[in-house]
């Protein structure tokens, strides 16, 4: 037998010992902790970039939308404004043409050929107001496909902008079609109440209404879960106003209310403004009964000097 056979050490399997073992699994534990916040990081503004990109193409198919029809697409239709109305399509269904889903709208087209003494929603397959549109979705909020809470439609997470006056409802979540006395919805009428953002009942807004100017007018935004987010067939009745649109009254600022606008982003909520700029609205935004920004942004038509809009700046398109 050779000597240096007998020499320790000489012949030890080859491998980590426990304190080598300890020693990596510290070293990967210090880097992935390092490395966390910025993955979850990039993964948020992924998100909010998606969200802004839905925006934008939502506000180029309403601009093409007018180009053809030289006007916005209706907020939603309906033969009557009475509250206890049936279902009606709203602006999402005219927008899908513009959005590369002209066979959905030809398909659901069928039904707006029909009278409308009856739900719309029932003149159509189902199944087609059950879809999952990616471009009415926001990667952020984890509402399914169908919006559980308002009926079990294909969910959408925008919404229009109907102005400074809120809906004669009390609350999105426990508004009700069979509501006793409800008031009838407002329209786009000059004499109050009325809508004054860009969509409502049968409304055709044209660029030249918006007297404030489109680039200080809300056109669209963001509902989330914490609002119910939206559905973007239409209506389910008149009375369910806020399942196309939202309003900008004092009491509904952005996060703040089950009729807001509101996001899974962090510190506010995206919108579309009239002129297609997208921007991440501070969700601090100056509120109050006799005006504020918030108040003045959603208004087409009040004629007030709107200042600097209150926007996240290092999140700026």
């Amino acid at each position: 037998m050779s000597c240096d056979t007998l020499k320790p050490g000489r012949n030890r399997p080859a491998g980590f010992t426990v304190l080598e073992f300890l020693i990596v699994l510290g070293i990967v534990v210090v880097i992935t902790t390092l490395l966390l916040p910025a993955v979850q990081e990039a993964r948020m503004q992924a998100r909010e970039s998606q969200c802004k990109n839905n925006l934008r193409a939502l506000a180029i198919a309403m601009h093409n939308y007018h180009d053809v029809h030289q006007t916005f697409s209706p907020g939603w239709i309906n033969p009557t404004g009475e509250a206890q109305s049936p279902a009606g399509f709203g602006w999402q269904v005219f927008l899908l043409p513009y959005l590369e889903e002209p066979r959905l709208y030809d398909q659901i087209g069928e039904g707006m050929r029909v009278p409308r003494e009856e739900s719309a929603f029932d003149q159509v397959d189902h199944q087609l107001l059950k879809a999952e549109l990616s471009q009415y979705r926001c990667p952020a909020d984890p509402t399914l496909g169908t919006n559980s809470m308002r009926g079990d439609w294909g969910t959408s997470n925008y919404s229009g902008n109907f102005g400074s006056l809120a809906p004669p409802r009390p609350g999105s979540l426990t508004a009700s079609v069979f509501w006793p006395g409800a008031a009838p919805t407002p329209s786009m009428r000059a004499l109050p109440p009325r809508v004054t953002g860009l969509f409502g009942w049968n409304s055709k807004i044209r660029f030249r209404d918006i007297l404030d100017g489109m680039s200080n007018t809300i056109m669209l935004g963001e509902r989330s879960v914490s609002s119910a987010a939206g559905i973007w067939p239409g209506v389910r009745s008149n009375s369910t106003e806020s399942d196309q649109v939202t309003d900008t009254a004092f009491g509904h600022e952005p996060n703040a209310h089950a009729d807001a606008f509101s996001s899974r982003h962090r510190g506010g909520v995206h919108i579309a403004l009239a002129d297609g700029a997208v921007l991440l609205l501070n969700e601090n935004v100056d509120s109050h009964p006799q005006g504020g920004t918030y108040q003045l942004l959603g208004n087409r038509d009040d004629r007030q000097v709107l200042g600097e809009i209150p926007t996240l700046d290092r999140r700026r398109p």
